[in-house]
């Protein structure tokens, strides 16, 4: 069974920095996006400063939106488009800057010039107050700053084990994407970029930057998340929509030259069934969750 990629929490500069992708040779594999320091992105978590967002492309059956995304380190662009129905209308909603979190998969392009740019694309995304945009940049921070920690530690110990890394507490994956950063990274200057998140650090902790301002003490501590509550099994009528959704998704891969279910002919049938756009969404995020659904390919759908 497959599963739901984790959110790397992030911060904007991490992503500037990021220009090498890992691609598997099948096209139904995820992409990932891996930076200098220590993070193997296919969806991250971003929090800070969402602009107004501007219309892109020709084609107006094919709306597509962009909003530029900034937080203390950076700035990256944010998009969403017809297969992001929801994302698409928050990014569009606000006609002044605001605090916003957003979840979305990565995306790294080079032009013809050799020039990457990266980009997420969003999968939701809220506005915020400020206090939880800070706690959210302050959970981005905490996590970078560990994941520089590993770097250093694998540095120093390059054959260390990775059992005993993971028995004090560093998760397998960040294991595997920090030595791979080490591979594609071997001069990245890991000090300058530590030296940077203070200006993320003063956003926590609510200081207004100043170029005279002394230094803050970075501290690292490695909290461990309190495992979420078990989830409450799904009504009768929630798995008769789930049935219906799977049924019709069998139906549009079956008849598609892809073995794909198109996004948007799958919520068209589900709809003449009486079941709305917003509810087919909910039902495919649960069913996404579950591992039940993926969506190797933006808008293609299939069963995991």
């Amino acid at each position: 069974m497959s599963f739901r990629e984790p959110a790397w929490r992030v911060v904007a500069r991490e992503l500037e920095s990021s220009l090498e992708e890992e691609r598997s040779a099948s096209e139904r594999a995820a992409s990932y996006v891996i930076s200098p320091f220590g993070s193997r992105m296919n969806r991250v978590l971003l929090a800070g400063t969402l602009s107004p967002a501007e219309p892109i492309g020709r084609d107006e059956s094919q709306p597509f939106w962009r909003a530029r995304f900034t937080d203390p380190t950076g700035a990256v662009a944010v998009t969403a488009g017809s297969f992001q129905p929801r994302a698409m209308a928050q990014l569009r909603a606000a006609t002044t800057p605001r605090s916003a979190i957003v979840v979305g998969k990565v995306h790294l392009y080079r032009g013809r010039d050799g020039i990457a740019n990266v980009s997420v694309r969003a999968e939701s995304l809220r506005t915020v107050g400020e206090g939880e945009e800070r706690a959210a940049l302050a959970d981005a921070v905490r996590q970078t700053l560990d994941r520089l920690d590993l770097l250093a530690r694998l540095e120093e110990e390059p054959n260390i084990a990775p059992e005993l890394l993971a028995r004090s507490g560093v998760p397998t994956l960040w294991i595997s994407a920090a030595r791979e950063s080490f591979r594609r990274y071997p001069e990245a200057d890991r000090t300058q970029f530590r030296k940077e998140l203070q200006a993320a650090v003063r956003r926590v902790a609510g200081i207004a930057m100043a170029t005279d301002a002394p230094a803050l003490p970075v501290t690292v501590q490695i909290h461990r998340e309190v495992p979420p509550p078990p989830r409450v099994a799904p009504s009768a009528s929630e798995r008769a929509e789930e049935s219906l959704v799977l049924e019709f998704l069998d139906q549009v891969a079956e008849a598609s030259l892809d073995a794909y279910a198109d996004r948007r002919e799958l919520l068209s049938r589900v709809g003449s069934r009486g079941l709305g756009s917003d509810r087919a969404e909910e039902v495919l995020t649960r069913l996404e969750d579950e591992g039940v659904v993926e969506e190797p390919i933006v808008g293609k759908l299939r069963r995991a």
